[in-house]
């Protein structure tokens, strides 16, 4: 069984005795160690009797990182970005919405032929804009690059394999 003696509760003397150490500036669990208590039960009665915060032995930096710059990084404004000029004229302009209506019974222009010639980091660089073939995208000579037509041996060659297959 616990004596009184054994048995750790908050007195005056040690209430007074923890003062003394807290004002001196020793470690929380150094105090509970002298105290017979353990960090927790220091701190909880510390904050209980109000005495002074002490900052935190962890936080040992003087200046704290600001946390806002490191997360928000500095965006270049790219070229494609409109002006506040142009967005300002074109605000006042459309004021109320206007939907664009379709004309079912007009056929939109075809575009030409949509083959690449050259490179696209080349000034040079287009598309054929011939007329295209059929419902393809590109003319009738990029078509025959585009789509190979097997030969009548390489479908029966096909056909065998299949048929072995199953």
């Amino acid at each position: 069984m616990l004596t009184e003696e054994t048995k750790m509760s908050w007195n005056e003397e040690n209430v007074a005795r923890l003062r003394e150490l807290w004002d001196q500036g020793l470690p929380t669990a150094q105090i509970g160690k002298l105290l017979g208590f353990t960090k927790n039960a220091v701190v909880g009665k510390a904050h209980r009797i109000g005495l002074e915060r002490r900052p935190s032995p962890i936080r040992r930096t003087a200046v704290k990182p600001d946390r806002k710059k490191a997360r928000s990084p500095v965006m270049p404004k790219l070229n494609f970005e409109t002006s506040k000029e142009i967005i300002n004229t074109q605000s006042k302009e459309t004021s109320t919405f206007q939907p664009v209506v379709k004309n079912l019974f007009t056929q939109p222009k075809k575009r030409g032929c949509e083959w690449p010639e050259g490179h696209p980091d080349e000034p040079e660089f287009h598309f054929c804009g011939k007329e295209r073939f059929e419902e393809k995208p590109y003319c009738l000579n990029h078509c025959a690059i585009a789509y190979i037509i097997p030969e009548k041996e390489e479908v029966e060659q096909q056909q065998v394999v299949n048929s072995r297959i199953k």
